[in-house]
């Protein structure tokens, strides 16, 4: 596992996105309701980022062409069969930490 440091955690309110680049890696972190959650910071369908769509409650929605996830999981909301590539998440005294090697 290679954990890095990402992002504040105070700076990542609930409900909000952002979009980080680390180590080459385009990354999407979310904060749903209090947990944050990281991805691949591409669209399933043409690779548009989705840290320029829109989260609302627990759905993420690619500006491009409006497919759907689910920000908690990553999966494909509309159309269904489909997933965001996720990475592991650990806050330590307020950091972002994301498993570059993740999944």
């Amino acid at each position: 596992m290679a954990f890095r440091l990402v992002f504040r955690e105070e700076n990542l309110w609930s409900g909000e996105k952002v979009g980080v680049e680390i180590d080459g890696k385009k990354i999407l972190l979310v904060n749903v309701a209090g947990t944050v959650c990281a991805f691949e910071d591409r669209c399933a369908h043409l690779g548009w980022p989705l840290s320029h769509g829109k989260l609302v409650g627990q759905e993420l929605t690619c500006a491009l062409h409006q497919w759907r996830y689910d920000a908690r999981t990553g999966v494909g909301l509309n159309p269904r069969g489909i997933a965001l590539r996720s990475y592991g998440v650990q806050i330590l005294d307020g950091d972002i930490l994301v498993d570059l090697d993740g999944a």
